[in-house]
């Protein structure tokens, strides 16, 4: 490894700290809202569903930076002034939001009717039916697209630097200005996204064996 790359790779270990902070913060807030937007789309009524439905396919047409840039340069105009950090983690849980909801919604509606007659035929009640019966295996069925859209979401992270939040690419930029060494600085930027993205499929396939039924 240059050495040049050894001298400021305490710097981009801090940035990689904040892209994992952006990236959790994000991932945990997208995914509640995803679960909560499967459910209305799927059970809502139909002008909810349409709603749910409008939100999604929206989402999923235009490009996050875009989205970053209204509400870092639009919203101001409006007088809304939301802080980079919190406004970042916003614009992206409610992007990724659509695709979490679409991951969610395809692994419940794949769930087997029988099962859903079976809770039913016991009495229970929707809400006890999705927590009981219909969402644990839903989980699992939704494992192996949430952990593809969570290492999307982790190397989407850099469009944040855009609006001025500090994390590993942000880290990267300001490193190549002071050093002049693009070539070595930007390979360290890329090892440190993949070991980030490659660790995280290594702990989804994990998850997902543990959570396979043993035939």
């Amino acid at each position: 490894m240059p050495e040049i790359l050894l001298k400021n790779f305490w710097m981009l270990l801090r940035g990689a700290e904040w892209t994992l902070i952006l990236s959790c913060a994000t991932v945990v807030l997208a995914t509640v809202m995803g679960v909560i937007l499967a459910i209305l789309r799927i059970f809502a009524g139909p002008v909810f569903r349409a709603l749910v439905g409008v939100y999604v396919y929206l989402m999923r047409g235009v490009p996050l930076l875009l989205l970053l840039f209204y509400m870092y340069y639009g919203l101001p105009y409006s007088g809304i002034d939301i802080p980079p950090l919190p406004g970042g983690i916003l614009v992206m849980s409610i992007y990724f939001a659509a695709f979490m909801c679409e991951v969610f919604r395809a692994a419940i509606e794949s769930i087997p009717r029988a099962q859903w007659e079976a809770g039913q035929s016991l009495g229970m009640r929707l809400p006890l039916l999705l927590t009981v019966v219909v969402l644990p295996q839903a989980i699992r069925l939704s494992m192996p697209p949430f952990i593809n859209t969570c290492v999307l979401l982790i190397k989407s992270t850099s469009l944040v630097s855009i609006i001025g939040l500090w994390e590993l690419t942000m880290a990267g930029r300001q490193i190549v200005e002071r050093t002049f060494a693009p070539f070595q600085i930007l390979i360290g930027v890329a090892m440190i996204y993949f070991i980030i993205c490659y660790s995280l499929s290594l702990l989804g396939r994990f998850a997902e064996k543990r959570m396979s039924y043993v035939h």
